[in-house]
């Protein structure tokens, strides 16, 4: 970065007092001049943040928290012209951190900031619903009632393994969303159990649903599995092994836009829940400049 370059993580307050973060921020001050830091105690501070920072000339912004706290930094980025958007990056202190494990940026707190402030950005799309964007991936159904049922001190105590176990217990007693689902410009009436729109890889504390997904291809991944017979699951897992484009009870497609109407169902983007009845997704292409590890597997140049 040249050296008229300016720095400023945004930090969730939450994770401010973690010896391991704040060695690690002291650290890196010694090789990246000027460092900032400001700090989040609720959600509303993050736009008024990352305003501040834009008027003040930060060139390259971090998310330290969640993929919640990445989310929201990166909707209150796109309500600025994309001339003046900063640089993202990331320094993973959630509980899942699915965006941050499937770039391939380290899981270790130093070298993770090291790479934040001092890695190469690249141009990545974000998916908008309705006015809310995403950069991961959105699970809706299923996936979604399972990340919004996980009590917090269950995330705490079990990490992201703890989406696994609330799937299992939800399982028991999930009932489908009926709906209609437009893709390609052809509409298909259905009970959905999962829908997932895949811009990143996983989610779900490491459920990789839309495994071919990449962050700069100008579309987004939608994996759908549409209601089952118990007696079915082998057929499911199959399909799911394969991901045909139309297979009986799974679907997977590359699309740039898809719409949603049905009866409400509940649709969890990047952390942050959303209800939709009648609603679109669609690509925001090179939005922002994502700082990422030079070999991570998301973007085309690297296949």
């Amino acid at each position: 970065m040249e050296s008229a370059a300016r720095v400023r993580v945004i930090l969730n307050g939450e994770k401010a007092q973690q010896p391991e973060l704040r060695d690690a921020l002291f650290a890196q001050r010694e090789r990246t001049q000027g460092l900032e830091i400001r700090l989040t105690f609720e959600a509303q501070d993050v736009a008024r943040l990352v305003d501040e920072a834009i008027a003040e000339g930060v060139t390259r912004l971090i998310a330290g928290g969640g993929d919640g706290t990445l989310n929201l930094l990166a909707n209150a980025l796109m309500t600025h012209p994309r001339a003046q958007r900063p640089e993202l990056a990331i320094l993973p202190l959630g509980t899942a951190n699915d965006l941050a494990t499937s770039l391939g940026i380290p899981p270790g707190i130093s070298e993770a900031l090291a790479l934040a402030c001092e890695g190469q950005s690249r141009a990545v799309d974000l998916v908008q619903l309705d006015d809310a964007y995403f950069l991961n991936v959105a699970s809706a159904g299923f996936g979604a009632e399972v990340t919004r049922s996980t009590p917090a001190g269950l995330k705490k105590l079990f990490g992201g393994g703890a989406y696994s176990l609330m799937g299992v217990l939800k399982a028991w007693d999930f009932r489908p969303y009926r709906g209609r689902l437009t893709l390609d410009g052809v509409e298909e009436e259905l009970a959905l159990f999962v829908l997932a729109i895949g811009n990143g890889r996983q989610a779900g504390g490491g459920q990789e649903l839309a495994p071919r997904a990449l962050l700069d291809d100008a579309g987004f991944d939608v994996l759908v599995i549409r209601d089952f017979p118990i007696a079915r699951i082998g057929e499911v897992v199959e399909e799911l092994e394969s991901l045909p484009e139309n297979g009986h009870f799974v679907r997977y497609v590359r699309t740039d836009t898809l719409r949603y109407r049905g009866e409400p169902l509940p649709v969890n983007l990047d952390g942050e829940s959303h209800l939709i009845e009648d609603s679109e997704f669609s690509i925001a292409p090179q939005a922002l400049q994502l700082v990422a590890p030079a070999d991570t597997e998301l973007l085309q140049a690297n296949r």
